[in-house]
């Protein structure tokens, strides 16, 4: 019989706390069986405003209760009616032997509450004490990601006003770090890029990547369409093009460039140069329309750790439709308008239409995926059976630039969980109902043109801080504590590893990883679905991996066994 995780949440108050609930002379009752949420505007309570004593605070009437819960997952709900806005949350771990982290509310834009399940607000003295910063680089940084920290409490470093001393005191940077930025990090930090993640962000080193897994497995990496790279393939190319038949078409594109620039459509007659910097794929001729119109799916990709590799797909996305109906006639390739489908092209184009209100995400050029599985539902589309196919085009590309990006990581115990990645799926459906990788971005545009946008991509930046966990650090206390030695394992000992044994065959690192695992799902949410390491689905594509990866299969054998090691561990 499966064992249920022993969670543990702090009930721990500040001093203060606990006088103003001992002061209050209303009798108050646990509230058990149901979770609680944030249903009101947040408002700052005086005593926090202003740092009152503790006295002054009992003089006053009381504007505020503490509720003590247990949710579904009995895990401990902390509820309190006046946290004030953008005031630092901790989010206490579920289960023992980790460490808190920060709790992210959803800004106003987002329309919706994060319940306080397993957390608390800050006391003063703890704000004070942990000082929240955040670094983003840019001299125009996203407005999501600017009001994701605002709210959640991270006062912004000027990158160009620090001293040498500030610079090394962010929690979270956002943006491309410089080598100096990597090697000096600590154990706490976080960075949104892996060093590498251009592995799977070129368009060309991807095609590399992936082709070399669809030799090896031809069936199952067959949703990238067939590329070449100028560099290397431009005489195969000529010759398929001679041998092609007259209506066959290819789509050029550069190599490192985004936003639909230098993108141009081939056919059996055009004049092809040889240019290193672009690549030429075979045009998917054959797209699903909607309402006569082409359109491809930007699905969100969070990866949190490559060793053990975990991926997460959000829920939510954007749908981007062209702007003129679509057409294969030769006279019309040269019309961006029917084949792109960048929205920094038809943002250009007469006929896009705007959205303007975010309830009305099913008009105009641009929809949300709810939306669009919507659509489908009313044209008799499978849209869940569709999305699982996604899901899986996704993970096995993760997994064809998995043994690229630890290389470039250098496999770092110490850095395994400083990086997190959220990368840009393009996917087009064809009328066969496949989904077809397209390209992947680094960087994925987070500008917020419409209400629509805002919603979706602050949501969307907020569940990803809340999901990767950013550590608290007392920078006032320099010495950051080292982690646990690594230890040399074996990987064929895995499979005779139970219950009865974990304690005696793992180490301090296997148990940390496979906590850190467990409270990722944890925090992931409503919005992001778990798609490796998943345990109805684990097992089908380990033999995808062109090394077997000692933190994967253990994560495998400890969902094998059902029974819950880490209870033991606690």
């Amino acid at each position: 019989m499966r064992q249920k995780l022993q969670l543990k949440g702090d009930t721990s108050l500040s001093q203060s706390v606990i006088q103003r609930r001992n002061s209050n002379q209303r009798q108050k009752s646990p509230v058990q069986g149901r979770r609680l949420f944030l249903s009101h505007v947040i408002q700052t309570p005086l005593s926090l405003q202003y740092g009152q004593t503790q006295q002054q605070q009992q003089q006053q009437p009381q504007q505020q209760q503490i509720i003590q819960g247990r949710s579904h997952s009995q895990s401990t709900v902390v509820f309190q009616k006046e946290i004030p806005q953008k005031w630092p949350i901790i989010q206490l771990p579920f289960l023992k032997n980790t460490e808190p982290t920060i709790f992210f509310q959803y800004p106003p834009v987002c329309e919706d509450k994060r319940p306080l399940v397993n957390a608390r607000p800050m006391t003063v003295e703890e704000v004070k004490k942990y000082s929240l910063t955040c670094k983003v680089l840019g001299s125009a940084p996203y407005k999501c990601v600017l009001t994701s920290f605002d709210w959640a409490g991270f006062k912004r470093i000027d990158e160009d006003d620090e001293d040498e001393d500030e610079y090394e005191e962010w929690n979270v940077q956002w943006g491309i770090g410089n080598k100096i930025t990597l090697r000096n990090m600590n154990r706490y930090q976080k960075i949104n890029h892996f060093p590498g993640c251009w592995n799977m962000g070129r368009k060309d080193l991807l095609w590399i990547n992936l082709s070399k897994f669809k030799r090896k497995y031809p069936k199952e990496y067959n949703f990238i369409p067939n590329t070449y790279l100028l560099q290397y393939d431009y005489d195969r190319f000529i010759m398929a093009q001679e041998s092609a038949q007259k209506d066959t078409l290819w789509i050029k594109k550069p190599c490192a460039d985004s936003r639909g620039r230098g993108i141009t459509m081939i056919s059996k007659k055009s004049k092809v140069k040889k240019d290193k910097n672009c690549l030429i794929m075979d045009y998917i001729y054959n797209p699903h329309l909607i309402n006569g119109f082409k359109y491809d799916l930007r699905v969100y990709v969070l990866i949190s750790c490559f060793d053990p590799l975990r991926v997460y797909m959000y829920k939510d996305g954007l749908v981007r439709f062209a702007t003129q109906k679509y057409s294969t006639n030769s006279k019309d390739l040269t019309k961006r308008y029917i084949h792109l489908t960048n929205f920094a092209v038809n943002k250009l184009s007469p006929n896009f239409v705007k959205n303007k209100d975010s309830q009305k995400d099913d008009e105009g050029s641009k929809w949300s995926h709810l939306a669009y599985r919507k659509k489908l539902d009313d044209l008799g589309v499978d849209s869940r059976e569709l999305f699982s196919r996604i899901k899986d085009v996704v993970l096995k590309t993760c997994i064809a630039t998995e043994p690229f990006m630890l290389d470039s990581n250098a496999k770092s115990q110490e850095h395994r969980n400083g990086y997190f990645e959220l990368y840009g799926f393009d996917v087009l459906i064809d009328e066969n109902l496949k989904p077809w990788v397209l390209e992947v971005n680094v960087s994925p545009s987070l500008n917020s043109s419409s209400p629509l946008d805002k919603k979706i991509k602050t949501s969307l930046i907020s569940d990803v801080l809340h999901l990767v966990g950013v550590p608290l650090w007392d920078k006032s206390n320099q010495k950051v504590a080292s982690p646990p030695k690594y230890n040399q394992r074996n990987i064929k000992e895995i499979p005779n590893i139970n219950t009865s044994n974990c304690l005696s065959k793992l180490s301090q690192n296997d148990f940390n990883m496979l906590i850190q695992t467990v409270e990722e799902v944890k925090r992931k949410g409503k919005n992001f679905s778990c798609i490796f390491p998943n345990p109805k689905t684990i097992h089908q594509y380990m033999d995808l991996f062109e090394f077997p990866r000692y933190n994967n299969k253990l994560i495998e054998r400890f969902y094998q066994d059902r029974c819950n090691w880490l209870s033991r561990y606690n």
